[in-house]
C-alpha cells in the first residue's frame, strides 16, 4: 500500500508500480479499481468519479479503450466501443476538400 498525501494505492507491485489488479483513490474524491500494467490502467477496470459518473470496460495506456460503458451523472449510458479515451460511435466524418 502507498500512501502520497490524501492519494492510495494499493494492490500488486512490481519494479514500484501497480502491475496487476490494484485501487487507486484520487485526491479528487475518484477510484479505479482495476487492472494495472506499469503503474498504467491496462486490461479491464472500473473508474469512478466523483460527481457519480464511471466508466466499466476495458482500458489501454491509462485510456478508456475496447469495450465498456460510460454512465454520466443523469444515468445516461454509453455502451460499445471506446478509442483511446473516446466514444467510437462507428461513424466517419469525411470533409470535402
Amino acid at each position: 500500500r502507498l500512501v502520497h498525501g490524501p492519494e492510495t494505492s494499493e494492490g500488486q507491485w512490481e519494479a514500484d508500480h501497480l502491475h496487476g489488479h490494484g485501487t487507486i483513490r484520487f485526491a479528487s474524491g475518484a477510484t479505479y479499481e482495476g487492472g494495472f500494467e506499469k503503474g498504467k490502467f491496462a486490461g479491464t477496470g472500473t473508474y469512478s468519479w466523483p460527481d457519480g459518473s464511471r466508466y466499466v470496460g476495458s482500458w489501454r495506456d491509462n485510456k478508456m479503450h475496447g469495450d465498456g460503458t460510460y454512465v454520466d451523472v443523469d444515468d445516461v449510458k454509453w455502451s460499445g466501443t471506446f478509442f483511446n479515451g473516446k466514444y467510437d460511435n462507428g461513424r466517419a466524418f469525411v470533409f470535402p476538400g
